[in-house]
């Protein structure tokens, strides 16, 4: 089906695009990679700079040829970006013909579109839902082909926010520093706060890699419970992986020179607020002309009698949890009763006198923690977000394990749409072994 009379349209969403703040001018968004199979198989991805590339008050847009590309080392191809309405529409497009492409290279337009008509005074054309669409059309004869395969990704920024309470006893006869623990289904990290009170380390454990940003804020709470900033530092995905983060505290001499107000019953209330932006894929998908196609991306449900997004915020900001999944590496915060609801396995260890039920947690180590989350995603929301052939196998065998009927068969559904000869032995071997 692939073939030189064929363009290739690639469709990439960027969804809550307003939350880029923390970006800077040269950093940009790059779409998941994509392999144009009429283009001697190689492999591309999009590159978009909401708060611009070098040019600060447009919006940079770019094709780039991907380092691991195949084929030749340098290949010629007419390209058109473009910007979409809701109902798809081009809103803005440029079409370059002819442009030669070597690996780990890119072409475009760092002033594609203005800031201010995107982000301000067209918001309403180009940004509905917060949702900002672009497209990449890329062929290789003179004239574009009337034919297109059609590619799909989306890309979420999401901007969570986490805050607790620190209550340090005794901090007036503090003769050392001490630590409290942080922990989180994306960050695990330890705070350690030194006997002046002025200077605070932040010692990252684990971190999901799809945080890109982190700012604290920290506060003491007086003996009327008010908040008085105490620091705040900001932190990118890059500070991230040095492992230690550390910032000054401001003005410790006030609460030695105030302790009625601040150590009130000689105890030193912290007040912690974390906002955290990720930035999730998910995956593209070939569409054939004439094709039904499946959808793979963030489902979206309108008008639906269910609360699906209440219930995921339960499993992302561990409300009132009373359980947990364990694994070889990572704790995820769940709740017994949702568990239940959704598996009968689940339903039986809480149900009876086994060590689940008493323990607090359950151990699951025979799954990898991608395929943990993405079960606990789906019994909480309903969602299958990002689907690959190779996380829908593995999530197929956990479907089975813990008896999730409806996402083994989701999941089965999934693998046959995806079926090609390359992994249909596979498929075979997962189906004799589960008896599908």
């Amino acid at each position: 089906m692939a073939n030189a009379l064929t363009a290739y349209n690639m469709r990439w969403k960027i969804e809550n695009i307003s939350h880029c703040w923390w970006l800077k001018k040269g950093e940009g968004l790059e779409s998941p990679a994509f392999v144009v199979d009429a283009v001697v198989g190689t492999k591309w991805s999009l590159l978009l700079y909401p708060v611009g590339d070098t040019v600060e008050n447009y919006v940079g847009f770019y094709l780039n040829r991907e380092e691991d590309c195949g084929g030749p080392d340098v290949i010629e191809i007419c390209y058109q970006l473009a910007f979409l309405g809701k109902d798809g529409s081009i809103l803005k497009e440029i079409t370059r013909p002819k442009r030669k492409f070597t690996k780990n290279h890119a072409w475009g337009f760092s002033k594609f579109e203005e800031r201010e008509r995107v982000f301000v005074s067209r918001k309403e054309a180009f940004l509905p839902e917060d949702t900002l669409t672009v497209q990449c059309t890329i062929w290789t004869t003179d004239e574009k082909p009337e034919e297109s395969n059609h590619l799909f990704a989306t890309t979420a920024i999401k901007v969570k926010r986490r805050s607790f309470v620190w209550k340090i006893d005794r901090p007036s006869t503090l003769k050392s520093c001490i630590r409290n623990k942080f922990k989180d289904n994306l960050i695990d990290f330890d705070l350690v706060l030194n006997e002046g009170f002025d200077r605070l380390d932040i010692n990252m454990t684990s971190f999901d890699e799809t945080i890109k940003y982190i700012s604290c804020n920290t506060s003491v709470i007086d003996s009327e419970g008010r908040k008085i900033s105490y620091g705040s530092k900001k932190y990118f995905f890059r500070d991230l992986k040095k492992g230690v983060l550390s910032f000054m505290l401001l003005c410790p001499e006030m609460l030695i020179e105030d302790k009625s107000r601040y150590f009130p019953n000689d105890v030193l209330s912290l007040d912690f607020e974390f906002v955290l932006a990720t930035v999730e894929h998910f995956g593209c998908r070939l569409k054939y002309p004439k094709l039904e196609s499946w959808v793979v991306g963030k489902e979206k449900c309108r008008n639906t009698a269910v609360p699906i997004d209440d219930f995921k915020s339960l499993y992302n900001d561990a409300i009132f949890s009373d359980t947990e999944i364990r694994t070889s590496t990572k704790t995820y915060p769940a709740h017994k009763a949702i568990l239940s609801a959704r598996s009968p396995v689940f339903r039986n260890m809480f149900s009876h006198d086994m060590k689940e039920k008493s323990s607090g947690h359950v151990d699951i180590t025979d799954f990898e923690d991608d395929t943990v989350h993405r079960m606990l995603l789906y019994i909480y929301a309903d969602s299958l977000e990002g689907l690959q052939f190779g996380s829908a196998s593995k999530l197929y065998v956990a479907a089975d394990k813990y008896e999730i009927l409806s996402l083994k068969s989701r999941c089965s559904s999934f693998m046959k749409a995806n079926l090609c000869p390359e992994n249909a032995c596979d498929v075979l071997v997962l189906a004799d072994l589960h008896s599908d």
